[in-house]
């Protein structure tokens, strides 16, 4: 049975924070998870073009949490819930994120650790809820609140590392193939 245990997990060291440094987020095209190939369980390669486009976020202020649900009929399902912080609202910056609640894209999440999971490969994510506030008190949040969720038969998938945080299309420029993954980092 494909279910059954092959592993054990012991301890590891407290060498890992919690919290999202970025996220990317690229136009969903339900062709695409076809043309990727994993390795070990990682992202490694593509054969398919695609932009992803850099929201950074402040520290402590955005975070991503997966629910699994495992189901009466024998399935599971992963819930993953990406709450995301974007400080000093502009209108281009509305206009933008009009598209991302108005569409379905792909996320990839870029942790503290520096470690890039993938979220909506195969289903796309959709924003659940978003808010925009500009405040009362002096100290309060003046921005947007986003909850993007995407729902797969999976937990997010790991992109494989980095080799040189230099390279034009880092972090995803470990990703090998024939595609190209064009990054756009805020200017």
């Amino acid at each position: 049975m494909a279910c059954n245990l092959t592993s054990a997990r012991g301890l590891s060291c407290k060498d890992t924070v919690g919290g999202v440094k970025a996220i990317y987020f690229a136009d969903f095209d339900p062709l695409l998870y076809g043309n990727l190939t994993f390795t070990s369980g990682e992202l490694a390669t593509t054969a398919s073009d695609f932009t992803a486009f850099r929201y950074d976020v402040r520290p402590n202020s955005s975070g991503l949490a997966v629910e699994v649900t495992n189901e009466v009929a024998g399935s599971a399902s992963y819930k993953a819930t990406l709450e995301v912080v974007l400080h000093t609202p502009t209108q281009a910056d509305s206009d933008e994120l009009e598209k991302l609640i108005q569409g379905r894209t792909i996320a990839w999440v870029w942790d503290a650790n520096e470690n890039l999971w993938s979220l909506g490969l195969k289903n796309g994510c959709v924003v659940e809820a978003a808010t925009m506030s500009i405040g009362t008190a002096r100290t309060d949040l003046h921005g947007y609140t986003l909850t993007i969720t995407a729902e797969e038969a999976e937990f997010p998938i790991r992109v494989v590392d980095s080799a040189d945080a230099s390279q034009a299309d880092y972090p995803f420029d470990g990703v090998a193939g024939t595609g190209t993954i064009t990054v756009t980092n805020p200017s």
